[in-house]
């Protein structure tokens, strides 16, 4: 009923089912989002509270002080809100904390730096992508004659800080519909609630490319409120409207076509990331908010500079971190936990990451803190299962602070509890992994019975499955006995081609040459199909991601 209703191939009404989308009204909110399915903001604990707190400061003409983050999300949420309030005419000023300098989220001296921007005038500070732990420096800020409000995506601890207002969806007592919203997610709801509670014919959807570019980065579900956001956002990005995002596209190679979520995990993200890594965050904002052509394209190519620059130290690092990696997977540890004194603190979380894709298995990182010799800090990427921040509330003893989410986390911890906290980070990791399937292996989401299957109809329809990310993973298809042509080895990579319904298809299996080498003339395949671009040129092309002898069960 799902293929003949929406004219699509009866795979992708299987995978559809498959992921829980079993009625007409279902398949049609995932297939065909759209910004009027969003929420009420009214729906977020707080959100009347901090709306007022707002336009009381707009009439009283006092300033408005965002406090971001150093990560994409943050500096697209502060980007976000200095837009709409430059827009509406109200003055706002902001500040993002230098990673390499100062501790994350609000502390005295960032909020003292804000302050510096309008002095003696009052205000309001509002936090977006941090805040919810900031007990202490809330109450200094409200002692500084400042109203609070707090936007946040956090996880919310049991002590609050004492804000004039809390927006964050974790925070018990929220019944908003969607918990997993990311920090620039929270902020464009406080906006659409301000837009109607000062009865602004504003149109917002314009904004939702920051929004889509805060959402993927920060590796949040992408299911019913976010999907919607980014769903549209990509559209934003696509129309290159923005002048910073434009030219942030154009470093990319992103000319000529659309942007798809992908494209901000692996092209803009990274770039915009590069100055926060490096202790320049504020590029990032900048580059958002240009207001001219040279302006854009000159901090468009001192992103991208930094961003060379962050690849060096991630190899750099990545090299020497090795062997210290390899003992830890010898003996069979749950957990990769790795100390680097010389580490640049800007690439921790990347080097994190690229670890968890190539063990399997949650990672942190820890290199010296600069600016205290006693304290080690620390950042952690985990995997699909393993809540990294209830793993981390579990040995609080041995910490000294931590934030985060479930694949994401920052933390410090003294240098003589480094030993004691690794025990005891592992054995909650163990503990944790007991309780999930076994992850080594791709799950097929499809069995294709042959590969006359693949057409360009196909691969089309698979699009409406976008975007792509956590919690809305590309099907991975599964071929069987497949007789690869034109193979051959490109820098470890296995370049080849395959015969689909329609002509020969490309095809690519990252870092998979040797494997497929070793394995017979025909393979079972599990592979996304994509939607890649040769010379402006779009085609279908085939990903490979595993490689299998044919008598081996591929599926898991």
């Amino acid at each position: 009923m799902m293929t003949k209703e929406f004219g699509i191939p009866e795979p992708v009404g299987e995978l559809l089912h498959s992921r829980g989308i079993t009625t007409l009204d279902q398949a049609q909110e995932f297939l065909y989002p759209h910004l009027s399915m969003l929420p009420s903001p009214d729906r977020m604990k707080d959100m009347d509270k901090a709306v007022t707190c707002i336009i009381n400061a707009c009439n009283e003409q006092q300033p408005i002080f965002i406090h971001g983050d150093y990560d994409v999300d943050g500096i697209s949420a502060t980007a976000l809100l200095i837009s709409f309030f430059t827009e509406i005419g109200q003055r706002a000023y902001y500040y993002i904390p230098n990673r390499l300098k100062e501790a994350y989220g609000l502390s005295f001296a960032s909020i003292d730096r804000l302050l510096a921007q309008c002095p003696g005038q009052g205000g309001v500070l509002i936090s977006v992508d941090c805040g919810i732990t900031a007990v202490e420096e809330v109450g200094y800020a409200r002692h500084q004659g400042l109203r609070v409000v707090i936007t946040d995506h956090h996880e919310a601890p049991e002590q609050l800080p004492l804000a004039d207002a809390i927006l964050n969806p974790k925070q018990p007592g929220c019944t908003f519909p969607c918990s997993f919203l990311s920090g620039v997610g929270v902020a464009f709801f406080l906006l659409i609630a301000l837009r109607r509670a000062m009865g602004l014919s504003l149109n917002l959807k314009k904004y939702l490319d920051f929004v889509a570019l805060g959402t993927v980065a920060d590796v949040v579900p992408l299911q019913g409120v976010n999907r919607i956001l980014v769903r549209s956002g990509l559209e934003v990005i696509s129309s290159k409207h923005r002048l910073g995002v434009d030219f942030l596209c154009r470093k990319s190679g992103l000319t000529g076509r659309e942007a798809l979520s992908e494209d901000i995990s692996f092209r803009l993200a990274p770039r915009m990331n590069a100055g926060g890594r490096l202790g320049n965050p504020s590029k990032g904002v900048e580059l958002l908010l240009a207001e001219t052509a040279t302006n854009a394209q000159m901090l468009a190519e001192q992103l991208e500079t930094m961003n060379l620059a962050r690849k060096q130290l991630e190899a750099s690092a990545l090299a020497v971190l090795q062997e210290n990696y390899q003992e830890q997977l010898s003996a069979q540890s749950s957990s990769i936990i790795l100390y680097h004194p010389d580490c640049h603190v800007g690439v921790l979380g990347i080097l994190a990451s690229r670890l968890v894709d190539r063990c399997g298995r949650p990672v942190l990182v820890f290199s010296d803190d600069v600016q205290n010799a006693s304290v080690l800090r620390g950042s952690g990427r985990s995997i699909q299962g393993i809540n990294l921040y209830h793993a981390l509330e579990e040995c609080a003893a041995s910490i000294e602070q931590f934030g985060g989410h479930a694949m994401a986390v920052g933390l410090s911890v003294r240098r003589e509890n480094l030993s004691q906290f690794k025990r005891d980070f592992d054995e909650q990791i163990k503990r944790m992994i007991l309780m999930i399937e076994n992850r080594v292996h791709t799950t097929v989401d499809y069995f294709l019975p042959n590969a006359n299957m693949l057409s360009t109809s196909f691969a089309n329809a698979l699009q409406m499955m976008q975007p792509f990310g956590e919690g809305n993973h590309e099907p991975c298809l599964l071929l069987a006995e497949q007789h690869l042509l034109r193979t051959r080895s490109r820098n470890g990579h296995l370049l080849f081609q395959l015969q689909g319904g329609e002509g020969v298809l490309p095809g690519i299996g990252f870092n998979l040459a040797e494997e497929f080498f070793d394995c017979p003339q025909r393979a079972n395949l599990i592979f996304h199909l994509k939607r890649s671009w040769f010379k402006g040129v779009e085609r279908t092309q085939i990903q490979a991601l595993e490689l299998h002898r044919p008598d081996r069960d591929s599926s898991t």
